[in-house]
């Protein structure tokens, strides 16, 4: 292999090594990225069924509040304590665990959900990541 034809093939064995090379490392972060974007739709998921959740508790409570408008003393909402309820916050923590297995994957955090303004922002963990979502609450504002 000392003539020009070696030596072409040994540039074009190293040539098919990198070529071989790039292509498994394009594999790998296209493996990575999609498995990005999985975590992040099933994050997304997870906090819009735990949103849900807890926009039905607050609905519960409204109609509840409503039923008895007339009672004296008149009822009053307390939605830092729908918020707080131990129910609430389990309704909200299934309803994200049961999103995220939909869409294969596990969720065991907890769903946190608190007034801001005039919204009740709920935010959970998936995978290193942090999810937000918000409904509109008036109740939430003092009147």
């Amino acid at each position: 292999m000392n003539d020009e034809r070696g030596q072409a093939l040994v540039i074009a064995a190293v040539l098919i090594g990198i070529g071989a090379l790039a292509i498994v490392g394009l594999r790998v972060v296209q493996d990575r990225v999609l498995a990005n974007a999985l975590a992040q739709d099933v994050g997304e998921a997870a906090v819009e069924a735990a949103a849900a959740a807890v926009g039905d508790a607050y609905v519960a409570q409204l109609a509840t509040l409503r039923a008895h408008a007339f009672d004296s003393p008149r009822p009053t909402f307390d939605v830092a304590r729908v918020l707080a309820d131990p129910a609430t916050r389990e309704s909200a923590r299934a309803a994200a665990a049961e999103a995220a297995a939909r869409n294969g994957a596990a969720f065991d955090g907890a769903v946190e959900a608190r007034c801001v303004g005039r919204t009740i922002e709920i935010e959970l963990q998936h995978a290193g990541r942090l999810h937000r979502a918000a409904l509109s609450a008036d109740a939430c504002s003092p009147h």
